[in-house]
């Protein structure tokens, strides 16, 4: 039986965390390593961190960035293999091999941290079996995720299973944490206490304006004092509207042709496909670590949402990287509780109506300051102090 040591100081409860996404994934790297990270620091939690797959081609990448992360993060990571969510019975399967896994290990854990429903569900009699308290991160409302499927045939019979799944989902955990409002009133009308809205932040340790790394990045990039430089952050999927975000970018071109974007994705080779005969645009493939030097090298960002459920339910992590390093973002009203903050502060703009012939006077140390006051991990150290009490 294997056994692994891990703090015996008072205030540190130990925390088994589930996900089920890459390692190497932006979202993961800047909401789970980052939040463990910062957890740790604070000397709120210990973590171990559990990967869960379904195929070999999944993981790969996590496998080979393991060691690497166990340092960065000082915790713990372990791999286990799953039935994939889509058959029939998985769920059962799965809830025997979750447990008989950290049963063998013999871990002493106090929180069971699950990155999505199904992890809280896989988990629920783990939680009963080593007395542990559930929290479900619910990040995204499943069901009108569906909607952006190629496949719409059997659309109604997926939404009712992912129905179902979400309020089981909320019904096994002890606590959860929503990212917006339109999930917090969703989840209570089936569990009215322990529902935390923390929205997707970031650090603002890594995220932050710096008027002299300004002028470093711009000189690396070799960018003419006189550009108006974009950027966008993030995959490819769907839903993050890349093809609109290149449209966009191409329509500015029409009237100040030196304009640039820059494109900052781990997918850089799907990207290339789709800008290919556009000028002025140019693609990194970076470490999270990275990421705010470019962003403090841009004047704007664009993050173009479709007005759906799916975005209302949503909280954008490059939201709050743009604006903790003091951009102005240029976006729509479908993040709905984002786009409140337009009347706060001026520093969001609507896609629609954007005009680049008025730019208003620079103030990116002030964004910046606003928005480490709303949608940073800093901020938010009392509510993770009462989630993991």
């Amino acid at each position: 039986m294997e056994k692994i040591k891990l703090s015996k100081k008072k205030l540190m409860k130990n925390n088994l965390f589930i996900i089920t996404e890459n390692l190497s994934n932006g979202v993961i790297q800047s909401q789970v390593l980052s939040h463990i990270i910062f957890l740790k620091k604070k000397k709120i939690c210990n973590f171990i961190l559990l990967v869960c797959y379904w195929t070999e081609d999944q993981i790969k990448s996590s496998k080979n960035l393991s060691l690497k992360l166990e340092k960065r993060i000082d915790s713990k990571i372990f791999f286990l293999k799953l039935l994939p969510p889509k058959l029939i019975f998985s769920d059962f399967i799965n809830k025997k091999r979750i447990t008989n896994f950290i049963l063998k290990k013999d871990f002493k854990i106090n929180y069971i941290h699950a990155r999505t429903d199904f992890c809280a569900i896989i988990a629920s009699d783990l939680k009963r079996k080593i007395n542990a308290r559930l929290i479900w991160d619910c990040r995204g409302y499943a069901p009108a995720e569906i909607d952006y499927n190629e496949n719409k045939s059997i659309n109604f019979i997926k939404k009712f299973l992912l129905e179902k799944r979400f309020i089981n989902a909320c019904k096994v955990s002890d606590k959860v944490i929503v990212v917006s409002i339109f999930l917090r009133n969703k989840i209570q009308k089936i569990k009215k206490n322990n529902i935390f809205v923390i929205p997707s932040v970031a650090s603002s340790s890594l995220f932050n304006f710096n008027k002299e790394k300004r002028k470093i990045m711009r000189k690396r990039l070799k960018i003419k004092k006189s550009q108006i430089v974009f950027v966008y952050s993030g995959g490819l999927q769907k839903y993050q509207m890349f093809d609109e975000t290149i449209n966009f970018f191409k329509s500015i071109r029409k009237t100040k042709k030196d304009s640039l974007l820059l494109v900052l994705t781990k997918e850089k080779n799907e990207a290339k496909k789709k800008i290919i005969g556009i000028r002025n645009i140019r693609l990194f493939s970076l470490d999270q670590f990275d990421v705010n030097n470019y962003l403090n090298a841009a004047d704007f960002a664009i993050m173009i949402r479709k007005n759906d459920l799916t975005n209302e339910a949503a909280s954008p992590t490059k939201f709050a990287e743009y604006c903790l390093a003091g951009l102005d973002v240029i976006t729509n009203s479908a993040v709905k509780d984002y786009y409140v903050m337009k009347k706060d502060i001026k520093n969001i703009h609507n896609v629609d109506t954007f005009n680049l012939n008025v730019i208003k006077e620079e103030n990116r140390n002030k964004v910046a300051e606003f928005y480490k006051a709303k949608i940073s991990r800093e901020i938010y150290i009392k509510s993770y102090r009462e989630i993991y009490e």
